[in-house]
């Protein structure tokens, strides 16, 4: 079932348009990430769910019930949604116990169903043994913890995350990225999560909603939002490298081929071009090989470069490859190779994108 639906949803701060017509919907215990670079209106988004923002037109409906988004808009503190930050906002004077229980106290709930609620998430992020300190005492981690545990405690409608692990160090956010994944699959409720770590939407995320200067790009599943990406600006987010331009010379089935420089490379196509077209050609990373001598295998391409530039990285090298006299790609091998050396870049034409040029 469906859970929430926002319905052209802007905001604008004086010429500058942060949000533009924004609409989707959620479902029951469904996870959707928001995922977009700085500045796409992400959190901007969320705030205007959770009441913290008005926008400037629409309205979502949550359980059927239509709730206005500005002007009569209802206020946070009646909306059945709690927000965690990235910044924690704990009460500085009140101890974990009681930071947690403040907003079940508010909600009369009786002493035994706060303490079950309590117990249940003390113990699923693991603080049992933080509950009598204070804020200050605590580390990044554990404050934060203290913030998730604090917003699923009210066991809320919707949850609302804005990159709540971005403040933590790498180790830190790799941990408990994992563990949060886990949690909110246990969690009966749907969740919006703000991110711009794309490893951390694929980790959590059912959906992911993908925001480009205030607009929806794509919303799909982490693996379609991947191998199929709808524009340059989601293929970039998620990581494909910006390889070539060329002309393309001809399309079919959704695949076109392209002059680059004299070699012909094919690539898939999500939008409709067309013959003599200028376009730009990106690559999923890691579906580059280099070789020394060219192998012929069935939906590969294949280029002869040279090795213009090599980098160690330790457990790898890092290849700058010459393509034509103006065009060069990077690639990563275990394999050595000396500069000026000529080689041949191999990649699929399933991870091989193109998009026209703008």
């Amino acid at each position: 079932m469906t859970k929430l639906i926002i319905n052209n949803a802007s905001k604008s701060y004086g010429d500058n348009q942060v949000l533009k017509d924004v609409s989707f919907e959620i479902h029951d215990n469904e996870k959707i990430c928001i995922l977009g670079a700085s500045g796409s209106g992400k959190s901007t988004l969320l705030k205007i769910i959770a009441g913290l923002l008005e926008s400037d037109t629409g309205e979502m409906k949550l359980d059927g019930k239509v709730i206005p988004l500005y002007n009569d808009s209802v206020p946070p503190e009646e909306r059945p949604m709690n927000m965690v930050f990235q910044n924690y906002a704990l009460w500085p004077h009140m101890t974990v116990y009681d930071n947690i229980t403040f907003g079940l106290k508010i909600q009369k709930l009786s002493k035994r169903e706060i303490e079950s609620r309590v117990e249940r998430f003390v113990q699923m992020l693991q603080i049992s043994h933080l509950l009598g300190r204070m804020p200050a005492e605590l580390s990044g981690g554990q404050q934060q913890r203290v913030g998730i545990a604090r917003a699923m405690a009210s066991l809320p409608s919707i949850l609302l995350m804005d990159e709540p692990l971005s403040n933590l160090d790498v180790k830190l956010r790799n941990d408990l990225r994992s563990e949060l994944s886990s949690i909110l699959k246990d969690l009966n409720t749907s969740t919006l999560y703000v991110t711009h770590d794309v490893l951390e939407a694929f980790a959590l995320a059912d959906r992911i909603l993908v925001l480009h200067k205030g607009e929806i790009v794509q919303l799909d599943t982490p693996e379609k939002v991947y191998e199929e990406p709808s524009t340059i600006d989601v293929a970039n987010l998620m990581g494909y490298q910006k390889a070539f331009f060329g002309e393309v010379e001809d399309v079919k089935n959704g695949v076109a081929t392209i002059n680059v420089d004299g070699a012909t490379i094919m690539a898939q196509t999500h939008e409709t071009i067309e013959p003599n077209v200028n376009v730009d050609v990106l690559i999923q990373q890691d579906s580059l090989v280099i070789n020394r001598t060219q192998e012929d295998q069935s939906g590969y391409n294949n280029l002869s470069c040279k090795v213009a530039q090599r980098i160690y990285e330790g457990s790898r090298w890092k290849y700058r490859l010459q393509v034509s006299e103006r065009q060069y790609i990077e690639s990563y091998s275990k394999d050595h190779f000396e500069e000026h050396t000529e080689v041949v870049v191999s990649f699929e034409v399933d991870k091989t994108k193109v998009f026209e040029r703008k």
